[in-house]
């Protein structure tokens, strides 16, 4: 019985990780960058710095420019806690990934600055220091700026394509906090 339930779980396994490749192929080339395929996303460099993903700059500029304290946090937190759901799907699919784990604790910091933040330009810089730090309270970078890519383990390809697939934000997030 016991071996059963290891081949249905590797079926299962297998299953959704074609499914989340799949999709995130169809979701990344139809919606966001036509000419590049979901590896060849995954597979990019790790900008940091003014080099950032223009999406997440101009998320930036618009938390800072939020109407209230509330909305701010609001913006900033969506798509931190859809990657943080993303890593948890991973980590049910990877449980023993201390990548994935490390990365969870860190947005989860990250989560827990922006809400202690008292201005909308201090959960803009929370935000932006996340990218720009590897989520480390903006001490030294976790990756080198200029580098050739990043090297994600398979936990780490199926957290961001989750992460892709809740939205093209959490899935830039996961890409840089992972690098």
């Amino acid at each position: 019985m016991n071996n059963n339930k290891k081949i249905w779980s590797t079926l299962i396994f297998s299953a959704l990780t074609s499914i989340i490749m799949v999709s995130l192929s169809t979701t990344v080339s139809a919606n966001v960058w036509p000419s590049a395929g979901a590896l060849d996303l995954i597979k990019s460099t790790c900008p940091s710095g003014p080099n950032q993903h223009q999406e997440l700059t101009q998320l930036k500029k618009e938390i800072a420019a939020a109407e209230s304290l509330k909305q701010a946090r609001t913006m900033a937190l969506a798509p931190t806690d859809d990657a943080i759901d993303a890593l948890k799907n991973a980590r049910t699919m990877m449980p023993f990934s201390d990548d994935l784990r490390t990365a969870e604790t860190r947005l989860n910091d990250a989560r827990s600055r922006i809400m202690l933040a008292s201005s909308q330009e201090q959960v803009a810089d929370e935000f932006d220091g996340m990218m720009l730090a590897g989520l480390d309270n903006d001490r030294a970078a976790h990756v080198n700026i200029g580098s050739g890519g990043c090297d994600y383990s398979t936990g780490e390809l199926i957290a961001i394509a989750i992460g892709l697939i809740l939205g093209i934000i959490p899935g830039l997030i996961l890409l840089i906090v992972l690098c």
